[in-house]
């Protein structure tokens, strides 16, 4: 969205501060916004641009490398049936809201979108609407291009309104209900047959392997102490943030917090530790980076107070475990 945008005029430094996004997230490819953070990026771009579609517009442009190693994965499958089964494997790694089902009625093909709203940072709330648009069009306009002989859509469903029935049309290239029970992509079974000439197993096994590793972590930030260990990862820069703060970001009150992390036999300040101790030893392991440097991005006010707890949580003190091998 950002790259869409910037063709358009904004600088990213610009979106993020009207959307009360911290900028620095662009230089950390493998945090997580928040859906609430997304809706306000939503309501931004259709301020700065005008455009109600927006995100129809915004998947209508973007090349599937832009979806990092999901893209690339789909552009190494070997067939449509091949993308739709990885699309339905690693949608999450879009968007944690997000859920993609495949079934086979007869001579067709559906796809149906599904919405999770179980966690309200992980949710697609009222932006759920561009979500399921720049999905639908952005698969469109893929699957004209990617396989070997076009395939288009036989009929796209949306549980939203007409804003603009014949855009829609036009992205398309096919029939569009609106006011549908659910979200749903058909298309004809024949077409999942349909080669890709970008097809490369090679490539398509070490892009999906990456895939999976991040399935699995992300599986992880899932439970309280994984998700907590996210949020304070992406904001212990030279601070520590209270547990009032990460609190809000998960959309609970801190007591509230403090139970679920109860339920996991953890408590706020070990898995602050946690956290400390495994960026205190990838920070270590930059030469370029002083002891005391280390000290200051973990939070602490003084290279002794991160001396004493370092040796707490590894038994050795930060000297020795950077002469230490492995």
């Amino acid at each position: 969205m950002l790259q869409y945008l910037e063709r358009r005029g904004h600088a990213p430094a610009d979106v993020c501060r009207d959307a009360h996004l911290d900028v620095t997230i662009l230089a950390r490819p493998d945090d997580r916004v928040p859906g609430s953070h997304m809706e306000r990026l939503w309501q931004v771009a259709i301020t700065l641009t005008g455009d109600p579609l927006v995100g129809a517009h915004m998947a209508e442009s973007f090349h599937p490398a832009a979806l990092d190693i999901l893209g690339y994965v789909v552009l190494t499958c070997r067939t449509v049936g091949n993308v739709l089964e990885a699309l339905v494997r690693y949608a999450s790694l879009l968007n944690d809201g997000l859920r993609v089902e495949l079934s086979h009625d007869g001579p067709r093909t559906v796809v149906i979108l599904h919405i999770v709203t179980s966690h309200r940072e992980n949710a697609l709330e009222q932006s759920s609407s561009h979500a399921v648009d720049s999905m639908w069009i952005g698969l469109a306009k893929q699957l004209r291009l990617i396989a070997r002989h076009p395939v288009v859509p036989l009929e796209v469903w949306f549980r939203h309104g007409a804003a603009d029935a014949s855009e829609y049309r036009r992205l398309l290239g096919a029939p569009v209900k609106f006011g549908a029970r659910d979200d749903r992509f058909i298309l004809a079974r024949n077409d999942l047959s349909q080669p890709l000439p970008s097809a490369n197993p090679a490539l398509f096994a070490v892009f999906e392997q990456h895939a999976e590793q991040l399935l699995n972590d992300l599986g992880s930030r899932q439970t309280a102490v994984g998700r907590v260990s996210g949020i304070i990862a992406g904001r212990l820069r030279g601070r520590v943030p209270a547990i009032g703060e990460v609190a809000s970001e998960m959309a609970m009150s801190a007591r509230n917090l403090q139970r679920a992390l109860q339920a996991e036999d953890r408590t706020f300040q070990q898995v602050l530790d946690d956290v400390r101790s495994a960026l205190a030893r990838r920070y270590l392991a930059e030469p370029s980076n002083s002891v005391s440097q280390v000290a200051f991005l973990l939070g602490f006010s003084e290279a002794a107070a991160f001396h004493r707890a370092f040796k707490r949580w590894t038994g050795l003190t930060p000297t020795a475990a950077r002469a230490t091998p492995g």
